[in-house]
């Protein structure tokens, strides 16, 4: 298959037909996000100072470039990992398998509940995940009400027998063949 390029094409008017397009309603705009499949992680950092493990799921991870490997995702100010990822701190983010739905429910609370799934030492890695990322914080920039959080990859690894757990129209979803 060969590759094209895409024939860009913006319609003043509209997107073609006769709907309108509100670009600055929160809730339409909250709607048309939510038709964005995308993976699903848990970010987790270890705290150098009292060897605890600070984590919470994020679906909002981007490859930034590929040379060097650098990823970007974006946290609320409050989200309670965002403190621990300092500059030049090692931080994982766990890409998670299809079976893993309950860590990316668990992880979604401020205080989650249940055995830890990290090992007592080490980078907090997740067993069976689909694919792992050991990076290190480049930067945090500030974006309005969020920080964008910018890490360089320094090892991965990925499972080479499972699917991914996706995030669809406020529901995970596994992929199907």
């Amino acid at each position: 298959m060969s590759r094209r390029p895409i024939d860009a094409q913006i319609n003043p008017g509209g997107a073609g037909d006769d709907e309108e397009i509100p670009g600055t309603d929160p809730e339409r705009f909250k709607e048309a996000m939510a038709r964005w499949a995308s993976g699903v992680t848990v970010v987790a950092v270890r705290d150098p100072d009292d060897d605890r493990i600070y984590a919470t799921t994020v679906s909002s991870l981007g490859s930034l470039s590929a040379r060097p490997p650098r990823i970007v995702f974006s946290l609320g100010p409050g989200a309670q990992v965002l403190p621990f990822l300092k500059q030049d701190r090692t931080f994982v983010v766990n890409i998670l398998a299809a079976d893993q739905e309950s860590l990316a429910s668990r992880f979604t609370d401020s205080f989650p509940v249940g055995p830890s799934p990290f090992p007592d030492q080490g980078s907090p890695t997740i067993a069976g995940a689909h694919a792992v990322l050991v990076c290190t914080v480049d930067r945090v920039v500030p974006v309005d009400n969020c920080r964008l959080v910018v890490g360089l990859v320094e090892a991965t690894r990925v499972a080479d027998d499972s699917s991914p757990l996706l995030y669809y129209a406020r529901d995970y979803r596994e992929l199907l063949d």
